[in-house]
């Protein structure tokens, strides 16, 4: 009896000791993945990960651990496909240790023979997912708990040539200008700040900032400015020439305007509606909605400003332009000449035939107008935005009176005597 118990108790142990590496085998693994920088034990419960649902991970899974996967993987079956949960762990943690390549500063020169070089490029390094993939397929199938060391592949940046290739002319556009040195040092002055100036992706640019403040001290000369509907002498004309210009490339080149104003009177230099006036109470504002830097290169030569914008293509034949719509006309006033006698004028309201009136300056009608921005694909016009509606004064026919000149009567003719 002693000796069946002891049989009993032996055959016993020996089916715990032979037990436990199978059960253990087969279901739990336990493969240390090293990353270089630090190592990762993927277990079981490790690929759970976000897999709160048992059914889902069932379904998943097929219900089977990964050596039972591996074993009965065939020639046909894809690693993604057989082990969706180790794909979706290496996923996870391949940020922690991948380092994207870095495609360099684009330093923009405006005016040299090589606008655009491109610096400081990095290469970067991702996992090679094949070769892992098949050290884990062979230690799931050899029924091994290995350190299995991740490779890496090198990833090359964009070449620069490359990179310089994608950047275009999104707009150029050019207003002229008179004879006036004061007005043109103004142009030059403001022009020049947007001169290089590269605007990153989302940031929104304000003339006013850019610019600064127009001031004596900052170099800008009197000249010619609007102010309640007239022209009157003031320091930093000519600047809305500058900020106009740019309004209508940054139209052209479809960054989207977020503030922007007209000016009393309509400007010489641009078509009705298409001004944008500045001052310390009025900006223009605009914001780069390309997804890629954009940048500016002015020119002032020869009685003609110039401001072209440079970034990311806007598609296959695309262009926007800026189109108006007139809604309404005012027709000017007549208005005495300022200079003339409030006497004079009273006495031809009371001798309307002693007088003449003289014309001294021929009006303008006003007008009211529907600013638009337009995208163009070919000749098919694909939208119609209104930018705002502006209203421009008309100006006053100015005149004068002129007093009559009486010719004396004429002297009878003598009869002759018979």
């Amino acid at each position: 009896m002693r000796r069946k118990r002891l049989t009993a108790l032996l055959l016993v142990t020996i089916c715990l000791v032979t037990a436990v590496p199978l059960f253990s085998a087969f279901t739990t693994s336990a493969l240390t993945l090293d990353f270089g920088t630090g190592q990762v034990v993927m277990t079981e419960s490790a690929l759970l990960g976000g897999w709160y649902n048992y059914d889902a991970k069932q379904e998943l899974t097929h219900g089977k651990n990964l050596f039972a996967r591996a074993l009965a993987m065939g020639e046909e079956d894809t690693f993604a496909g057989t082990f969706p949960d180790v794909v979706a762990f290496i996923d996870r943690l391949a940020p922690r240790y991948e380092v994207a390549p870095f495609d360099g500063q684009v330093n923009f020169h405006p005016h040299a023979a090589e606008r655009f070089t491109v610096t400081n490029q990095q290469a970067g390094k991702v996992i090679d997912r094949d070769r892992l993939y098949n050290d884990i397929l062979t230690a799931l199938k050899g029924n091994k708990f290995p350190v299995l060391t991740v490779g890496y592949r090198t990833v090359q940046p964009t070449p620069p040539a490359q990179i310089i290739a994608g950047i275009k002319t999104r707009a150029t556009y050019s207003t002229r200008y008179r004879d006036n040195a004061n007005r043109e040092t103004n142009l030059q002055l403001a022009l020049g700040k947007f001169d290089g100036l590269t605007v990153a992706p989302g940031e929104e640019v304000s003339f006013n900032q850019v610019v600064g403040a127009r001031t004596a001290a900052s170099g800008y000369q009197t000249a010619k400015i609007i102010v309640n509907g007239e022209y009157v002498d003031g320091i930093g004309g000519g600047v809305c020439q500058v900020s106009t210009t740019v309004f209508n490339a940054v139209a052209q080149a479809g960054l989207h305007i977020t503030e922007c104003h007209h000016h009393t009177l309509p400007s010489s230099y641009v078509p009705l509606g298409h001004d944008a006036m500045v001052s310390s109470a009025a900006d223009l504002r605009f914001v780069n909605n390309t997804g890629a830097p954009v940048y500016f290169a002015t020119r002032c030569h020869d009685h003609q400003i110039s401001v072209t914008i440079y970034g990311r293509d806007k598609g296959a034949n695309i262009r926007y332009q800026l189109n108006t719509d007139v809604v309404k006309t005012i027709e000017p006033k007549d208005e005495w000449d300022d200079n003339l006698p409030t006497a004079t004028i009273k006495d031809y309201q009371a001798h309307p035939d002693r007088y003449e009136r003289v014309l001294l300056t021929k009006g303008t009608a006003g007008h009211t107008v529907d600013t638009y921005l337009e995208t163009y694909q070919n000749h098919r016009r694909l939208s119609r935005k209104r930018l705002r509606r502006a209203t421009y004064s008309p100006t006053p026919n100015r005149y004068t009176l002129r007093e009559k000149v009486v010719e004396p009567a004429p002297l009878p003719v003598p009869i002759p005597e018979p």
